[in-house]
């Protein structure tokens, strides 16, 4: 990964993408999971829509170290969406 920007952004940007990355793979194992485990996977689809949020949340800053306002806005206001779509997710599940 090359950055063109120095200092405390350069590392945050590369520990962003490092965050991106394990929460992908999170991701892509839970997706394995509620394919083997499909009764018992009703609390995976909350995590995952979190896990969701979180990716679009720390992209989002990144865009706004980037200075791209209108693409961080958009990103914050779907971690927002996925954040709420997690806590009707986590109500149902534990009703």
């Amino acid at each position: 990964m090359y950055y063109t920007t120095s200092g405390a952004y350069r590392k945050s940007k590369m520990i962003i993408d490092y965050a991106n990355i394990a929460l992908t793979v999170c991701v892509g194992v839970m997706f394995i999971l509620i394919l083997f485990f499909r009764s018992s996977s009703g609390i995976i689809f909350p995590l995952i829509f979190l896990a969701g949020c979180l990716v679009n949340a720390l992209t989002s800053a990144k865009r706004f170290m980037e200075k791209n306002k209108v693409a961080g806005v958009i990103l914050a206001i779907t971690a927002v969406v996925l954040l709420v779509l997690s806590a009707m997710c986590f109500a149902a599940v534990l009703k």
